[in-house]
């Protein structure tokens, strides 16, 4: 039975399979933040079980290891429901705010997650990025909308799904079992905004790509 695998992939299955360099991009937005100067990071994420968590965790751990940052267990927050449960995310930013170490940032895996962490410090009245900074992975065009804009890891989105579609199309039409299989990783891309500056960083562009 023709199966292609994109973004979200089993690793156990052998298929044709389309990635993300996520540990690559999980990387630079945490260095991003690093780099601005916030050294106490938090790292909300997906559930535990998904590769794309797994690789953008590892991602994630070694920026703080280039620049001698601790890794700290409490800053690790996994999301079961990846952000489609309000109350769960709402009770993940308590956690976090009630640590005697509040996190300085967050580093954030997906949309969802996101946008609902926008909402609650907002309503907890905090604000980004001057009380905690964010950066995240989104594959949205409206992330340069938010207030203030969102710093990003964009995925090839477009050309993830084309090259997942050609492959699937190939081993339909192939007259032979396929029995050899690839996998194509893509590389993501970083741009930088106001979430993720720190309040006293002074005017810079509101974009720039890394």
């Amino acid at each position: 039975f023709p199966i292609v695998f994109f973004d979200r992939v089993a690793p156990d299955i052998e298929t044709h399979k389309v990635t993300a360099n996520n540990y690559k991009g999980a990387f630079d937005a945490t260095e991003l933040l690093i780099n601005t100067g916030f050294t106490r990071i938090a790292h909300l994420t997906n559930s535990y079980n998904l590769l794309i968590s797994k690789e953008r965790l590892n991602g994630y751990k070694a920026a703080l290891e280039k620049h001698n940052i601790a890794f700290k267990p409490e800053y690790l927050k996994h999301c079961n429901h990846g952000g489609m449960i309000q109350h769960e995310v709402e009770t993940i930013i308590h956690e976090l705010l009630a640590l005697d170490e509040k996190p300085e940032a967050l580093f954030i895996t997906s949309d969802r997650l996101t946008t609902n962490c926008m909402y609650i410090l907002k309503k907890l009245g905090l604000h980004v990025p001057d009380d905690i900074a964010i950066a995240g992975f989104t594959n949205s065009d409206v992330a340069e909308l938010f207030d203030p804009p969102l710093s990003v890891v964009r995925q090839p989105a477009f050309q993830m799904g084309q090259i997942a579609t050609e492959m699937l199309i190939n081993m339909i039409e192939s007259k032979h079992p396929v029995t050899e299989f690839i996998t194509e990783q893509l590389e993501t891309e970083l741009i930088a905004r106001g979430s993720s500056k720190r309040s006293d960083a002074g005017s810079q562009p509101d974009d720039h790509i890394l």
